[in-house]
């Protein structure tokens, strides 16, 4: 009998052990949940706080304000205007200093109108002579007015749909053209 006793001995003592085992696992488990239950709850706290608090920065004006900014700018296109501008002046800078005596006249070339939006530009000329328009001279130093706005890397599709000549000295147009990728 004192082996049987032994032996129960043994297996009471593992299965003692065993079952503490157990307990402890399932304490720690209890714990564990509980305390993540807590940051749970605590981050749970935390997230609504914060979401009423964006409600309320949604609905306030400034909010709108700066959001609508924001898409704004997102959805902008940049213009370098800023470049192509001063291209075009470049332009009439020159033909204000063409020689009157190659040209028969002071203003041989006036611009009297001037239009620019995102795709297209507009000029309205008036020209004592149409070789101003097209001839280019180098012994001059005269280049063709249509010459020097096709050099102008943000422009495409010229184009000059009518002559009407005003009186005995002038001939009028309206030189149109398309901006390249809205200029960019």
């Amino acid at each position: 009998m004192g082996q049987f006793r032994s032996r129960r001995e043994y297996i009471f003592k593992f299965l003692a052990v065993v079952f503490i085992l157990v307990l402890a696992w399932y304490i720690y488990f209890q714990v564990s949940t509980y305390v993540t239950n807590q940051k749970v709850k605590n981050n749970q706290i935390i997230l609504n706080k914060q979401n009423s608090d964006l409600e309320k920065y949604k609905q306030s004006t400034w909010y709108n304000k700066l959001y609508l900014i924001r898409e704004l700018e997102k959805s902008s296109q940049s213009m370098p205007r800023s470049e192509h501008i001063p291209k075009i002046i470049s332009i009439l800078e020159d033909l204000k200093s063409i020689d009157p005596s190659w040209t028969w006249s002071n203003d041989s070339i006036i611009l009297s109108d001037f239009k620019v939006n995102l795709n297209e530009i507009s000029l309205k000329w008036r020209v004592s002579n149409l070789k101003l328009l097209y001839f280019t001279s180098p012994t001059w130093k005269f280049k063709a007015l249509i010459d020097r706005f096709e050099d102008l890397d943000f422009i495409e599709d010229m184009q000059i749909k009518t002559y009407d000549k005003i009186s005995d000295k002038y001939f009028e147009f309206v030189l149109n053209a398309k901006i390249k990728n809205n200029g960019k």
